[in-house]
């Protein structure tokens, strides 16, 4: 029988990217009641014309400037009314099938899940996988100390993201990170699947690559309020070794 549940994805899109279109089909390929809200602030006339040629009827589509990615996200949300958000960034990508792993899960026997995730792959410039997510873990209290979820992976029932408070719109580099471990402070139910729902491009052009004082900021932040000053130095420590390692595996 059909899932019954419905999807909800806003796709951010700050700046263009090559794989935007890939992007976008991997949404279409999806076999789900599926809304997707386009939030555009690029100003890149390629952006439009990639959302024209999707052959996506979005829910929602906005072309203009915004607050930042949480906002533009938290925007898409509000925009639509599928029972499960999750969002997909430009460069990112969704596997076949994923969004039929996800509503096996939350439609399982016994207590159902409020959060479903799973793996990552990595791939470079060209597409081509280049690793996998191997931070990516069971839920438990390293959650506050680390982000073992992967992003494109994670999918949340709107109801627990509402209870939870939502998005953190001052948030740039971890409100993904943030919005699980508010979730979790909730008693929400996490449940992982041995699967692979994505693909998420690595490149040191991505906030992921990224190695400033903002992002550092935010993780010592998150970390200290959830686990203490120590585990915060710690943490942060160990994402700047992280960082630079893959961007010395990549040279």
């Amino acid at each position: 029988m059909p899932s019954q549940l419905s999807f909800a994805c806003a796709v951010p899109v700050g700046a263009w990217h090559p794989f935007l279109p890939e992007a976008l089909a991997s949404l279409a390929l999806q076999k789900a009641q599926l809304e997707i809200a386009l939030l555009d602030a690029s100003s890149d006339p390629r952006v439009a014309e990639a959302a024209d040629l999707s052959g996506i009827a979005f829910a929602y589509r906005r072309h203009g400037p915004d607050a930042g990615q949480a906002a533009a996200i938290a925007e898409g949300w509000r925009e639509t009314r599928g029972d499960v958000l999750f969002w997909l960034n430009a460069d990112d990508r969704l596997l076949p099938g994923a969004l039929g792993v996800v509503a096996k899960a939350l439609e399982g026997r016994g207590q159902t899940p409020d959060v479903v995730y799973g793996g990552s792959d990595f791939i470079d410039r060209k597409g081509r996988v280049s690793g996998c997510h191997d931070q990516v873990a069971d839920v438990s209290e390293l959650l506050l100390r680390s982000n073992t979820i992967s992003q494109p992976s994670c999918f949340a029932r709107r109801d627990a993201v509402e209870r939870a408070g939502g998005l953190d719109e001052s948030l740039h580099f971890v409100m993904d990170w943030d919005l699980w471990l508010r979730l979790y402070g909730t008693g929400a139910r996490f449940k992982r699947v041995d699967k692979t729902l994505s693909a998420v491009y690595m490149g040191d052009d991505t906030k992921t690559g990224l190695l400033n004082g903002r992002r550092l900021i935010e993780v010592f932040s998150l970390v200290s309020r959830n686990a203490g000053s120590w585990a915060a130095v710690k943490s942060t420590l160990s994402l700047a070794g992280h960082t630079l390692h893959r961007r010395w595996s990549r040279s």
